[in-house]
């Protein structure tokens, strides 16, 4: 019975190798990927949209860490470097731990509108994917 599970694992991994799905032998690290609802519906309850159906222009985040302290950012320290307003958000590079998001979202004339931090997030060794809510 033993020898039949041994069998199996080797046979799913060998699957999985040829699929190119995510294996312990990836040494990449994980992903920190984070898909953004903006409140297309301020003053009414929350109601989830794109940038487009909210009218968010531009945004900004920074990335704090559980002292909160920033590990990394969407702004290099001016105005100018607030980016086109995106749906999701996939940070590289981290180290397993317990985050949090600052996000400030911007309409077309510049007006920040939507600001939020979110719950913790946790990156361990494999890549995870949170869903955050940002109300106007």
């Amino acid at each position: 019975m033993v020898m039949v599970k041994r069998g199996f694992a080797v046979a799913l991994c060998s699957m999985a190798l040829l699929s190119g799905c995510l294996t312990v032998a990836d040494d990449e690290g994980p992903i920190l990927s984070v898909e953004l609802y903006w409140d297309e519906e301020p003053g009414s309850g929350f109601e989830g949209g794109t940038c487009e159906s909210a009218d968010v222009e531009e945004m900004e985040w920074t990335l704090l860490d559980d002292n909160g302290d920033e590990v990394q950012t969407s702004l290099s320290g001016d105005r100018d470097s607030i980016h086109h307003c995106y749906n999701a958000i996939d940070i590289l590079g981290l180290d397993p731990g317990t985050y949090r998001l600052e996000i400030t979202g911007y309409d077309s004339d510049g007006n920040a509108r939507w600001s939020e931090t979110s719950g913790e997030l946790q990156v361990l060794r494999f890549d995870v994917s949170y869903r955050f809510d940002i109300p106007e």
